[in-house]
C-alpha cells in the first residue's frame, strides 16, 4: 500500500529506532492499566467517581509519558519526579479551594489559572523542560477546572493523580524498549551504505562518460535528517557518550560532503587526452568497496588502490590536459585521499566497542541550561524584559479574556478557549501564527473525524475507547514534526473521551471547535500586540555570531601557529536555527520578516561545509612541509577570505575581497611555472583543493552580505551577489 510505505519512510527519517513509537506504545498500555486500576479502586471504595477518578489517573499518565522525551531511564525518571511535583501541588491548591463547594470557589479557581498561565509561560526560561513542565502544569489545573471537585473529591483526585504516575513510571520505565544507541549505529550504517551506493553510480557514470545525475544526491540528503533524529536520541540516552557520538557524526558528515564534491572533480570537458576515466572509476570503485566492508583488510586491494592514484596523479600532470581538466584531477587526488583517511577512521569507530567506557563521565549527566534572566540588554542597550517573561504577560493576557468571557458571556466550555491559548501561544509571533494554524485546522478535521466516528458507531463504547487511545498515541509520534497532525489526534481523542466520560453529544463536539478558535484568536492577537516577540529581530545578531566564529576558526588554521579550532561543533549551530525556519518565516504574515531566512540557513550550511574541507586540507598542507612559494599562494588566499568575513561583517568595504585576486593570481602563476619540481608536484594537489574551496566560499559570503543588510531584503538581490564575478585564480 502507497500510504502503509510512506508511513513507514516518515516514522524511518523522523523517528529512527521506533523511540517514540515505544513511548506511544507505552501510553496506550498505561491508559489501559490506569482506567481498569482506577475503575476498580473507586467502585472498590465506593467514592463514586467512577468516571472523575479514572479520568484524572489517566490524565497523571498522559503528563508523565507525552511531556517527558524519550531519554535514559535516569533522566526520564527526573523527569517524572519534577512534573509528578508540579501536578501534586497543582492538585494540592484545588483541594484548599474545592471549586465544587460553591459558585465563589469556582469563580476562585478559574481566576487562579491567570497568574498560573503566567507562572507557567515563565518556566520557558530554563529550555525545553521548561517549556513541557509548564504546559503539563496547565493540563493537570484544567482538568481540575472542568471536573470541579469539591475540597473531598479533589483529596481523592490527589490518590487517582498518584496512581496514574505510579503505573505510567513503572510502564515507561520498564526494560522493554528500544535502544536509541543501536539506532543511531544502524543509522550511520544506512549513511555508509548510501555513500558506498552513491560511488558505484558515480563510478559506472565515469566509466561510461556519461553526466552523473543530480538526483543521486537525494538518497544522501534524506538521510541526513535521520543521522541528526537518531543522534539526538542517542545523546538523551547516554549522555556520557556525546563525545563520542559526535565524533563519528562529524566523520560521516565529512564523508558524505566528500564524495558529493568528488562529483565536482569529474573533468567535463577532456578530449584527445590520456585515460583518466579508468584509474578514477577504479579509486571511486575501491573506497565504496572499503565502505561495504570496513572490518575486511585486503593487502592487495590497497596496492590496486595506490596504482590507480599514482596513475591518476601521473595522468593529471599530462601537458595535453587543459588547466581545468588538471584542476579538476587535481582535486580529484585530494579527495580520494580524503575518503581513504575519513573511511579508516570509520572502521576504526566501529570495530572499537561502542560507545566506548567513560569512568570519568559524571553519572548525573550533562549540566542543567542556564535560566534566561528576567531582564537583559535590549539592541539599544538598555534593559527590557527577557523573551519567556514577555511570553508570559501575553499567556496571563490572553488567559485573563478567556477567563472574562467565561464569566460574562458564560461559554459552556471555555476551559478549551484558556488551555487553547496556552498551547498555541509561541516563543514568537511567527512561531504562534503556525502553531494557531496547525491547532485550528487539526480540531477541525479532529472534531470532524471524531463525530463522524461517534454517529457510526454510537454504543459500541470499548471500540470508541481503543480509537480514542490510538489518537493519542498518534499524537505522541507526530508532536514534533506535524503539530497539524498531532493537534487532529488530540481533537479527535478529546471529544471521544469526553462522550465517554460525561455523554458529550454532537453539540458539544462543534462548540469544541469554535471554542479552540476563539483561544487560537486570543492567542495570536495578544502575541501580535502584547509585547511582540519577533524571532527576526534575534536572526541577524545570531548569524553575524556564527559567522565570527567561522573566522576565528578559520583564522586559526595553518599557516598561523598556535591552538586550533575547529568548525565541527557549529554545525548544531546551524542547524538549532534552522528548526526554527517555519517560525520565522511565518513573520513575514505581520510584515516582520528578514526575508527567505531558509536561504541564509542553508547558506551558512554551505559556508561550514566547504570550511570543514579547507580546514582538513590545512591541517594536511602543515604536515606537508611545503616550499615557501606554496606557502604564498595559501597565504594569499587565506588573506582574501578573511577579508571577504570583514566584509559580511561590515569592518570593510564591498570589494576588498577581490582586490586581492591579482595576488592570488600572481602567486598562483608562479607555482604553476614549477609544476616539474617534485616537491611541488607532490603537495600541488592540496593547494588545488584549498584554493578551490577558498574561492567557493566566497560566493556563500556575498550572499550573506546582502541578506544580512538592514534594508529591506530581495531575493533577486541575493541571487545576484551569489553570481557576481566569480574569481578565475587558478
Amino acid at each position: 500500500m502507497p500510504l502503509a510505505r510512506q508511513l513507514k519512510a516518515w516514522l524511518a527519517e523522523h523517528d529512527p529506532g521506533g523511540i517514540d513509537a515505544s513511548r506511544a506504545a507505552h501510553l496506550g498500555v498505561a491508559f489501559v492499566i490506569v482506567i481498569l486500576g482506577a475503575y476498580a479502586t473507586s467502585t472498590g471504595l465506593r467514592l463514586g467517581m467512577d468516571v472523575t477518578f479514572p479520568m484524572m489517573a489517566g490524565c497523571a499518565c498522559l503528563v508523565m509519558i507525552s511531556f517527558n522525551p524519550g531519554a535514559s531511564a535516569a533522566a526520564e525518571g527526573r523527569t517524572m519526579l519534577r512534573l509528578f511535583g508540579l501536578g501534586f501541588a497543582s492538585l494540592a491548591v484545588l483541594t484548599v479551594i474545592g471549586p465544587g463547594e460553591g459558585p465563589p470557589n469556582e469563580v476562585v479557581q478559574k481566576l487562579l489559572l491567570i497568574p498560573l498561565s503566567f507562572c507557567a509561560l515563565a518556566l520557558r526560561r530554563y529550555g525545553m523542560d521548561g517549556q513541557r513542565a509548564g504546559l503539563a502544569l496547565i493540563v493537570v489545573a484544567t482538568v481540575g477546572t472542568i471536573i470541579r471537585p469539591t475540597r473531598l473529591e479533589a483529596a481523592y483526585l490527589l490518590l487517582a493523580f498518584c496512581q496514574g504516575a505510579m503505573v505510567a513510571a513503572a510502564v515507561r520505565l520498564s526494560p522493554w524498549r528500544p535502544s536509541a544507541v543501536n539506532a543511531f549505529v544502524e543509522t550511520t550504517l544506512d549513511m555508509q551504505s548510501a555513500v558506498a551506493g552513491y560511488l558505484r553510480e558515480l563510478s559506472e557514470a565515469v566509466r561510461h562518460g556519461r553526466p552523473f545525475p543530480a538526483e543521486a544526491t537525494e538518497v544522501l540528503e534524506n538521510l541526513r535528517g535521520r543521522v541528526w533524529n537518531a543522534l539526538a536520541n542517542a545523546i538523551a540516552e547516554d549522555p556520557s557518550a556525546q563525545p563520542d557520538f559526535e565524533q563519528l557524526r562529524v566523520r560521516f558528515y565529512r564523508l558524505r560532503v566528500a564524495v558529493q564534491l568528488l562529483a565536482g572533480c569529474v573533468p567535463e570537458k577532456a578530449p584527445d587526452t590520456p585515460d583518466w576515466r579508468r584509474p578514477f572509476a577504479a579509486a571511486a570503485d575501491h573506497i565504496a568497496r572499503r565502505l561495504e566492508a570496513v572490518d575486511v583488510s585486503d593487502v592487495h586491494a590497497e596496492e590496486r588502490f595506490e596504482r590507480a592514484v599514482a596513475q591518476l596523479r601521473h595522468v593529471a600532470f599530462a601537458p595535453e590536459l587543459s588547466p581545468d581538466a588538471r584542476f579538476a584531477l587535481l582535486r580529484a587526488l585530494t579527495a580520494f585521499d580524503r575518503l581513504s583517511m575519513v573511511v579508516t577512521g570509520i572502521a576504526a569507530a566501529e570495530m572499537a566497542p561502542f560507545p566506548p567506557p567513560h569512568p570519568d563521565a559524571e553519572e548525573a549527566g550533562p549540566p542543567a541550561p542556564r535560566a534566561i534572566p528576567v531582564m537583559v540588554k535590549g539592541p539599544d542597550g538598555r534593559p527590557t524584559l527577557s523573551a519567556p517573561f514577555r511570553v508570559a504577560c501575553q499567556g496571563a493576557v490572553a488567559t485573563a479574556l478567556t477567563t472574562a468571557l467565561d464569566l460574562v458571556v458564560h461559554l459552556d466550555h471555555a476551559y478549551w478557549a484558556t488551555l487553547t491559548v496556552m498551547f498555541v501561544i509561541g516563543n514568537s509571533v511567527g512561531e504562534t501564527y503556525n502553531r494557531v494554524r496547525y491547532r485550528t485546522f487539526g480540531t477541525v478535521v479532529g472534531v470532524a473525524l471524531g463525530i463522524g466516528l461517534f454517529l457510526g458507531l454510537e454504543g459500541q463504547i470499548w471500540l470508541l475507547a481503543a480509537f480514542c487511545m490510538l489518537a493519542q498515541m498518534i499524537a505522541v509520534v507526530t508532536q514534533k514534526d506535524r503539530y497539524d497532525v498531532a493537534s487532529a489526534a488530540v481533537g479527535f481523542s478529546v471529544v471521544l473521551g469526553l462522550h465517554l466520560i460525561s455523554g458529550l453529544g454532537p453539540e458539544g463536539m462543534v462548540a469544541r471547535i469554535y471554542e479552540t478558535a476563539i483561544g487560537a484568536g486570543i492567542a495570536l492577537a495578544v502575541s501580535y500586540l502584547v509585547l511582540p516577540v519577533y524571532l527576526t529581530e534575534q536572526v541577524r545578531p545570531e548569524v553575524r555570531a556564527l559567522l565570527r566564529r567561522c573566522r576565528a576558526a578559520f583564522a586559526s588554521w595553518w599557516p598561523h601557529g598556535g591552538e586550533k579550532e575547529s568548525v565541527a561543533a557549529l554545525v548544531q549551530d546551524v542547524r538549532s536555527l534552522g528548526v526554527r525556519l517555519p517560525n520565522l518565516g511565518a513573520e513575514q504574515v505581520f510584515g516582520h520578516s528578514a526575508g527567505d531566512v531558509a536561504n541564509i540557513v542553508s547558506t551558512l550550511d554551505v559556508l561550514i561545509t566547504y570550511l570543514a574541507l579547507m580546514e582538513d586540507v590545512a591541517h594536511r598542507l602543515a604536515a606537508s612541509d611545503p616550499k615557501e612559494e606554496l606557502v604564498t599562494v595559501v597565504e594569499a588566499a587565506r588573506s582574501r577570505t578573511l577579508t571577504a568575513f570583514e566584509v559580511v561583517l561590515g569592518e570593510a568595504g564591498a570589494g576588498s575581497a577581490d582586490a586581492a585576486n591579482p595576488v592570488v593570481a600572481a602567486a598562483v602563476s608562479t607555482v604553476l611555472g614549477m609544476s616539474d619540481d617534485r616537491a611541488v608536484k607532490e603537495v600541488l594537489p592540496l593547494v588545488a583543493d584549498y584554493l578551490a574551496y577558498s574561492e567557493a566560499v566566497l560566493r556563500p559570503l556575498r550572499e550573506l552580505r546582502t541578506a544580512l543588510r538592514e534594508t529591506p531584503w530581495r531575493k533577486e538581490d541575493v541571487i545576484a551577489a551569489g553570481a557576481a564575478r566569480p574569481t578565475q585564480a587558478r
